[in-house]
């Protein structure tokens, strides 16, 4: 046991020494590693903050159908019993214009709103709570046949942009899986060249090596912990250009979304997702450098 941490210890000393006797190399390779890690692991934390701010939405189809000012009693009760009987809606609710001045008025925080007018400029409105399952042609048909009612100024579908938004996390979700795929080929055939570069310069001690008797397992040792360095160090590169990128963009970002009346921040990775990063590109990493010192270990057979 002794014997195999000594060797074990002195393949890494190794390792190290080599990358530090090519510092350019070394940093470029590690570059490329955490460049090519970092787009995945951006992607998700976009997506898992989106996911955050949709999750406080209402999903739920809605329709404001805004009376016209001149609109009477008899207008309103009529578009009332034409409602209550349709199937199509879960929920039926009449916001009077005066209660809807008296909310805005409790909202703005205007003490003498209501004095300053002399009439109340706020139409009568129905707020109307469609089934889950309705389908975008049907609302479309609600909002037409509520257009042409007798009375009625203008109908608002609301919550549409919401299950759209939810559309686009689908999508934005299938493209990380691509995305990933994609750049964990990329990682594999990197840390594979990279080896191989390594190999090659060492490949009359590579020679010498088997003629004295050194096993598969001697000859891949450090390359093996050189893969294992540099996933380590290139994930931890990835999460640093992914937190510098965060800090660079958060406050336009939370700046645009107030512009709208929303609260949204990019997420930052937490410890997990960090382990996880790392997780990964190592073990990429090592996929590359086996498969690369295997085909050269059946070579020098």
């Amino acid at each position: 046991m002794k014997h195999w941490i000594r060797l074990n210890w002195i393949a890494f000393t190794r390792t190290l020494g080599s990358m530090l006797r090519a510092p350019l190399s070394s940093v470029l390779n590690l570059l490329v590693i955490g460049i090519a890690a970092a787009f995945p692991l951006g992607f998700y934390l976009l997506i898992a903050s989106a996911q955050g701010v949709i999750g406080q939405l209402p999903v739920e189809p809605q329709l404001s159908v805004y009376m016209r000012t001149t609109a009477g009693a008899d207008a309103i009760n009529q578009l009332k019993q034409h409602l209550a009987g349709d199937k199509r809606l879960t929920k039926v609710q009449f916001v009077g214009k005066d209660d809807a001045l008296k909310q805005m008025q409790a909202s703005v925080g205007g003490g003498d709103l209501l004095a300053g007018l002399t009439d109340n400029p706020l139409p009568d409105t129905f707020i109307l709570t469609a089934s889950t399952d309705a389908s975008a042609d049907s609302l479309e048909a609600l909002q037409k046949e509520l257009i042409a009612s007798n009375g009625v100024e203008q109908v608002q579908l609301d919550s549409a942009w919401a299950r759209r938004l939810q559309q686009l996390i689908i999508v934005g979700k299938a493209l990380l899986e691509i995305v990933l795929v994609l750049l964990a080929v990329a990682l594999v055939l990197i840390t594979g060249n990279a080896i191989r570069l390594q190999i090659l310069t060492r490949k009359d001690e590579i020679e010498v090596a088997k003629l004295i008797g050194a096993t598969d397992a001697f000859i891949r040792r450090p390359f093996v912990y050189f893969a294992a360095v540099q996933g380590v160090l290139g994930g931890l590169l990835a999460c640093a250009i992914v937190w510098t990128a965060r800090t660079w963009l958060n406050p336009a970002v939370e700046a645009l979304a107030k512009s709208y009346g929303q609260q949204f921040s990019l997420a930052l990775a937490d410890w997990r997702v960090v382990l996880v990063t790392l997780a990964v590109t190592t073990l990429l990493c090592l996929l590359g450098a086996s498969l690369a010192v295997g085909r050269h270990l059946r070579q020098f057979r």
